[in-house]
């Protein structure tokens, strides 16, 4: 939830701390270590068991909910928000991978249906609470109802979870290694090669979304070096897998040739930031454009919330019974998006609310249901046993990290032309005050109000454009990954 629950309040609190220039780090800070670490997470409980690391990682996000809740400026929120991040990312990682080790296989399709529908209900809640708690000071609750939330669900754990899973690998080890040499098997230098991937790219997207040009040193440099940590990430990942014994990878070379691994995390990858895009996006419109509360926005975006886990269940459902192959479930998606993302960039711009973007949005959230459910799905059945963990971990962590830095190029590509078209209609001093805090347009009336809404508009419509490309490749990935395989669980029973 915590990865959507700014979205209709991030206003209110950048009216209140001030930098809604800076706005788009409150995302992408959460969202920097929540795709970060999972694969570390996943490996940590390999070694030290899965109820260890689930009630360490919700400890750590339950204690920095509590300082989101208490920060005083926007750099502190977003500071707390990086360790939110990793507290976060191991609870989601993990929640999805105990389960396929709880239940048996014959119940995997009703489990995908239940994980996929929490997880995309969450998303769904995270607007409709954060509009409803973002009335002047009350927004820090938005963080602080995690704590005692957090606090049970840590005691109900200790209590209630198994302390070993007869099956996870802490218990199927019988190697009788000592502690050092199990933390051998951690990849930290793959981690520190993929977080500073992450960390460059969207700084660098997010300093030409404060106005650098690209060219300039705060930016360029940044991006040129992307080049070198991907290559020595996969270069690593490479030698790891076939030249040494410790550490495990992080992402098995494996995965990179075979080819259904590989469109799989590039459909994560893509559908992640038609997800992020629209989730944070899609209320801010509503707010600038139309002028509604953030309560009114979070509701008025229920078709596309509503429907991303109605399209998880109906996938479920499809991929059960019926045994309709994932990757058939996985296309219609892409091709759902797509047509929405379209039409939802076409929307007019002027204050009335136009109707049809409601069913654009339910086109968007049924694909992305539709992706999430095939692509978990496929998990178990596409790879090895042995990569488990780090399957179901990659699946989550790619879509995170589209999400992470679809939201930095669309802020890059947004902010910069409401600076550029805002200088045309207002004087400098009210277009700085615009851009530092959005409830400087309460001072703006008429026509002059009504061609600044409308700038803005057209500033959101640019971002569904950009998310059109990325529902567009999703359809030669799922031919790169294409199998007309179907959900048999007797072969894994």
């Amino acid at each position: 939830m915590d990865t959507s629950v700014t979205s209709t309040a991030i206003l209110t609190i950048t009216d209140q701390l001030g930098g809604y220039n800076r706005s788009s780090w409150v995302f992408t800070a959460y969202l920097l270590t929540f795709c970060g670490f999972q694969l570390i997470w996943a490996k940590l409980s390999d070694i030290l068991t899965r109820k260890a690391i689930i009630v360490a990682s919700l400890f750590i996000f339950t204690v920095f909910s509590g300082a989101c809740g208490a920060s005083q400026t926007l750099t502190q929120l977003i500071m707390f928000r990086w360790v939110q991040g990793i507290g976060g990312c191991g609870i989601f990682a993990l929640t999805q991978l105990v389960f396929f080790e709880l239940v048996p296989p014959r119940k995997w399709p009703i489990f995908v249906s239940l994980v996929t529908g929490v997880v995309a209900l969450a998303l769904v809640a995270g607007p409709l609470i954060g509009g409803a708690l973002s009335t002047g000071t009350k927004w820090r609750w938005i963080f602080l109802l995690n704590v005692p939330v957090c606090a049970v669900a840590i005691i109900a754990l200790l209590v209630m979870f198994p302390s070993k899973l007869w099956n996870e690998p802490a218990v199927t080890d019988r190697g009788g290694l000592s502690m050092t040499s199990h933390l051998r098997r951690l990849d930290v230098l793959g981690s520190i090669f993929l977080l500073g991937i992450c960390i460059l790219a969207s700084t660098g997207f997010q300093q030409a979304a404060l106005g650098y040009a690209w060219t300039s040193s705060f930016v360029l440099p940044l991006f040129l070096l992307v080049i070198p940590f991907i290559i020595a990430f996969f270069t690593w990942q490479w030698l790891v897998t076939t030249r040494f014994k410790y550490p495990e990878p992080l992402l098995p070379w494996r995965f990179c040739q075979s080819r259904i691994c590989l469109g799989m995390l590039l459909n994560s990858y893509l559908t992640g930031t038609v997800l992020m895009v629209c989730l944070v996006q899609i209320p801010q419109r509503f707010m600038t454009v139309n002028g509604l509360s953030s309560l009114d926005a979070a509701v008025r975006m229920l078709p596309f919330g509503a429907f991303v886990p109605g399209g998880s269940s109906l996938a479920a459902v499809l991929m059960g019974k019926p045994k309709v192959p994932p990757c058939i479930i996985i296309l219609v998606g892409a091709v759902l998006q797509l047509i929405g993302a379209v039409f939802l960039s076409r929307i007019p711009t002027d204050p009335h609310i136009h109707s049809p973007q409601y069913a654009f949005q339910v086109l968007i959230g049924l694909g992305v249901g539709f992706l999430a459910a095939g692509l978990i799905l496929l998990v178990p059945y596409a790879m090895e046993k042995r990569d488990l963990a780090v399957g179901t971990a990659s699946v989550s962590q790619f879509r995170v990290l589209g999400g992470l830095i679809g939201i930095s190029v669309a802020s890059s590509l947004s902010t910069p032309y409401l600076r550029h078209h805002l200088i045309d209609v207002l004087p400098l001093d009210l277009v700085l005050a615009v851009m530092e805090k959005t409830e400087a347009l309460h001072m703006l009336s008429g026509a002059t109000l009504d061609n600044v809404r409308a700038i803005f508009g057209e500033s959101y419509n640019l971002q569904i454009k950009f998310v059109i490309g990325f529902a567009a490749a999703q359809i030669p990935t799922t031919a790169l990954m294409w199998t007309g395989q179907v959900v048999n669980p007797v072969q894994h029973s």
